[in-house]
């Protein structure tokens, strides 16, 4: 693994001016140098921060975990970070700490692309009685300009305006003064200058004339981002805010030419046709019976999937085979951005035909033995950030030299691929989806 030296601050000194002295906040008065940290790194189950070559001040830290502020010596630090048990380290990069202040470290973006930041919590900020101050630091990576929305709950968003807008990835807004006509809050995020909710949470508090900051970050989707609250105070409290939002898609692999699918009894997509693929459906994060019908006869279940759809997720459901034998295949898909002169592809054999597969890719195998209904692990390819670069991708009758299907195909940096084998036998074609 190699070690990064990926690495921004974001001091958030414009928040000294706002709402002046004469409320009576908790602005965060730091007697001693402190930092906390968040894992906001999707596919690391567990990281490891080292300061120097002292011992490990967080260990066994989860995704979406932080700690409470820690207690560190002023001064220059190599700040590193593993995932592997220490044996090597994913960032490794470098921060003077002032004496007297609180710091946030935050670790985040896939482990192939990670990225870091450290927000300096320190402020002379003391809110009026009647309101809190926020700001928002956006590292969901792959976004653009994001609108953030604090509103009491069920507020229309047509109704009502920002809280915070525009706020760029890996920018860090101003604090912002926000009354308190409530004590709970539903958060909403939206990519900028529209009312598309791609973050939707609800009971999230805030405390009069507290100080906040809210870290959105990416999950794995395409569209969706996740956030964290984070307060400024003495102790360094705070949590991750789940999505209550999931988004899917559907691949119709089957011999019906054209099907329906509802979601819980609600007709979600019609007339999806042979190797046809929809765009991503948002629906609420959780469990859901999903359908199929023959759009030649709708109401007649063919197939139903119990599909649990995650929180800010990404899924694809691929149906294939024939009537009275469907089978569906439900695919976490990972539409992070890839690192940068690379692109993610997987590999499905959704061909009820075609028994086990093995991939070559430019004549040299990558995956074996491919089973029917199920998919390869992602592999990252090299890949040009402006033409692409093109690969030949050969499928054989696994175990053997029988190549039962070609496909040239362009690939660009930064990009998510699925590439599908689909229909029968003797009618093999391949489908390429850019998921992201």
């Amino acid at each position: 693994m190699i070690a990064r030296r990926d690495f921004c601050a974001l001091l958030g000194l414009s928040a000294l001016g706002l709402a002046g002295c004469g409320g009576e906040g908790v602005g965060a008065a730091a007697t001693a140098t402190q930092l906390r940290v968040i894992n906001l790194i999707p596919n690391a189950q567990s990281i490891i921060v080292q300061l120097d070559a002292d011992p490990p001040i967080v260990s066994g830290l989860a995704y979406q975990s932080l700690t409470g502020y820690i207690n560190i010596t002023q001064g220059l630090h190599e700040i590193k970070v593993s995932v592997d048990g220490g044996a090597t380290n994913i960032i490794d990069t470098t921060f003077t700490f002032l004496s007297g202040t609180q710091f946030t470290f935050i670790a985040y973006g896939p482990v192939e692309a990670v990225h870091s930041s450290i927000l300096l919590d320190t402020v002379i900020l003391f809110p009026d009685g009647g309101t809190f101050a926020v700001r928002v630091n956006n590292v969901a990576t792959g976004s653009l300009g994001l609108d953030v929305y604090l509103t009491p709950p069920g507020v229309d968003l047509t109704e009502t305006a920002p809280v915070i807008a525009h706020v760029v990835v890996g920018s860090l807004s101003a604090f912002v003064a926000v009354p308190t006509p409530t004590d709970t809050y539903e958060l909403r995020i939206t990519p900028t200058g529209t009312k598309e909710v791609i973050y939707d949470a609800v009971g999230v508090p805030f405390g009069d004339k507290s100080l906040a900051q809210i870290i959105v970050f990416g999950t794995g989707s395409a569209k969706l981002v996740d956030a964290a609250v984070l307060n400024i105070d003495t102790a360094g409290t705070g949590q991750v805010f789940q999505n209550l939002l999931s988004q899917f898609k559907l691949l119709n692999a089957s011999s019906i030419p054209l099907v329906n699918v509802l979601v819980d009894g609600v007709l979600t997509l019609a007339n999806v046709p042979f190797a046809g693929v929809s765009s991503y459906q948002k629906v609420a994060a959780g469990q859901h019976n999903i359908s199929v019908q023959s759009s030649a006869t709708p109401g007649a279940d063919l197939l139903t999937i119990f599909a649990n759809l995650p929180s800010a997720s990404d899924t694809s459901i691929v149906v294939s085979g024939s009537p009275g034998a469907l089978q569906g295949l439900v695919l976490s898909d990972n539409n992070l951005p890839a690192a940068v002169g690379r692109s993610r592809v997987r590999f499905v054999n959704a061909s009820p035909d075609l028994v086990a597969m093995d991939v070559y890719v430019n004549f040299v195998k990558q995956f074996a033995g491919i089973a029917s209904n199920s998919a390869s692990p992602y592999t990252e390819l090299t890949a040009d950030t402006t033409v692409g670069t093109t690969y030949e991708f050969d499928f054989n009758l696994a175990g053997t030299t029988n190549r039962v299907l070609q496909l040239p195909v362009t690939i660009t940096s930064g990009k998510t691929y699925s590439v599908y084998v689909v229909g029968a036998a003797a009618a093999l074609q391949g489908v390429v989806v850019a998921d992201d």
